[in-house]
């Protein structure tokens, strides 16, 4: 099976962290219902403050239309003063038996 990963690195400024983590609630909840969504989970650095949205899409056009729904546009509006940085890679990938 072939799918899109998203890793969204997310760089807080200094103590805000929890706060992006609890905004970021709504959107994952709601994410996770959309078609084409495979898995969206936060991950938390056990060395910083670090924050990387982990996504699985079922395809490109799939993920287009999660980043154009109301609540993706409503969590960048309302975390974007709490964030410093935000690197994010989108790779295609082939799921390898092992």
């Amino acid at each position: 099976m072939d799918f899109i990963i998203v890793l969204a690195k997310i760089t807080p400024k200094k103590g805000c962290r929890d706060t992006i983590v609890e905004i970021s609630q709504e959107l994952i909840e709601t994410t996770l219902t959309e078609e084409g969504n495979i898995d969206y989970q936060l991950l938390q650095s056990t060395d910083d403050d670090t924050l990387t949205f982990v996504e699985k899409w079922e395809s490109p056009e799939a993920l287009k239309k999660h980043m154009a729904s109301p609540h993706f546009q409503d969590f960048g509006a309302e975390s974007g003063d709490f964030v410093e940085n935000m690197e994010i890679q989108v790779l295609s990938a082939d799921e390898l038996k092992l």
